[in-house]
């Protein structure tokens, strides 16, 4: 069966690609628009594919009912909050900066004013996978969508793309260890030729390692994009700030990505065929 690839705004994800990356700033801004400006620019120098947001109403974003600690996060996250009138301008200055941006939402509500921001995919977060409303309202948008596939087994992921598949909407498989931050030890890299093995649709990963070091060997385990957390102050202790790469490692990333597209894909060996003098040597 031919792989599928997904085409999201002119860069295409699947087997046999290039690997591109997720710069995913988030709440790492802290609620500070000139930071968030400031990290697109840095994301854009360090060569991002895409830059993700996340776009949010703070009391809806956790359950009350069920998760005991959802009023200390709604607390926590209503102060990185932008209201829609920031969100809007940080959006049209990233587009100016050519960024190409999707966001994730927590809740049906949002769904429509990403739409308005100019989303070009959305993410599902893995601990949103079973909201079905949100779910709902993304499909109704027709644009491609990211899961990320922390906490789950394969039988649960079938269940959870089974809406996508019948809407005929994309969607991109994450590889995740929902823990932030993560120990490298704990990466488990095999679930991607698992989810490979399973679903006809280009499977990635989400790293949550400090440091540079997992998502080249993520690439080199057969992921197709790559998700890193982004700052411009990695000595900040709130949100994701103190795991999150910067400009540079940023680069470097890319770097040692397009080193393993290269090695793996070997693009010019018909052209070199380096074995050319050993042919005569067969017997």
């Amino acid at each position: 069966m031919k792989k599928k690839i997904v085409n999201i705004s002119g860069i295409k994800i699947g087997e046999g690609l290039p690997v591109p990356v997720i710069a995913e700033i988030g709440v790492n801004h802290l609620g500070s628009l000139v930071r968030a400006k400031k990290m697109v620019d840095l994301a854009n120098d360090g060569g991002a594919d895409f830059i993700k947001f996340q776009t949010y109403i703070a009391k809806y974003r956790y359950d009350l009912k069920k998760n005991p600690k959802a009023k200390k996060f709604i607390e926590m996250t209503k102060k990185w909050q932008f209201s829609r009138s920031e969100e809007i301008k940080l959006w049209k200055y990233a587009s100016k900066k050519k960024a190409k941006l999707f966001t994730s939402v927590y809740d049906y509500r949002t769904v429509k004013f990403a739409e308005e921001l100019g989303t070009l995919a959305y993410k599902i977060a893995a601990f949103e996978i079973t909201n079905k409303k949100l779910i709902s309202e993304v499909i109704k948008t027709k644009k491609p969508v990211i899961i990320s596939c922390g906490m789950t087994n394969i039988s649960e992921i079938k269940k959870i793309i089974k809406p996508f598949q019948e809407n005929n909407i994309d969607f991109i498989l994450l590889h995740t260890v929902s823990s932030y931050p993560l120990q490298k030890i704990h990466s488990n890299l095999n679930k991607i030729w698992e989810l490979k093995q399973n679903f006809n649709c280009p499977v990635g990963h989400s790293d949550h390692t400090a440091g540079v070091e997992i998502p080249t060997l993520a690439a080199a385990a057969g992921a197709q994009i790559i998700e890193k957390h982004f700052t411009d102050q990695p000595k900040y202790r709130e949100s994701d700030n103190f795991f999150s790469i910067t400009s540079d490692e940023l680069k470097e990333i890319k770097f040692n990505l397009n080193k393993v597209f290269n090695y793996i894909h070997s693009p010019d060996l018909k052209k070199t065929d380096p074995e050319k003098f050993m042919r005569s040597f067969r017997k």
